[in-house]
């Protein structure tokens, strides 16, 4: 078998690990962020194709793109996570 030296990925030349671990923790973000913004765009879609409620579908959409980058920004999930419970409920209502 072929002998493998030890791999040291901070030492080694043109590995910029602050860069890589940075990348990452941004790709996390947009994640955990986007993730849940895609969700309040799905329910805001799903209120518009069952009741047929236009204007709470487009509050839905423009809101969660504006939390989306808002979230982003501050790397916090809880403002559109908020609307997402909220736009459940509305369609529970509506629905009902």
């Amino acid at each position: 078998m072929a002998e493998h030296g030890k791999v040291e990925y901070a030492t080694a030349t043109g590995n910029d690990y602050a860069e890589h671990e940075g990348t990452y923790l941004n790709v996390m973000k947009l994640t955990k962020v986007g993730t849940v913004a895609i969700l309040a765009g799905v329910v805001s879609l799903g209120i518009w194709g069952t009741t047929g409620h236009l204007g709470w579908t487009a509050f839905g959409i423009v809101l969660s793109l504006i939390l989306l980058a808002y979230g982003l920004y501050r790397d916090n999930v809880v403002p559109v996570t908020g609307l997402l419970v909220f736009l459940l409920i509305v369609w529970a209502f509506l629905a009902g």
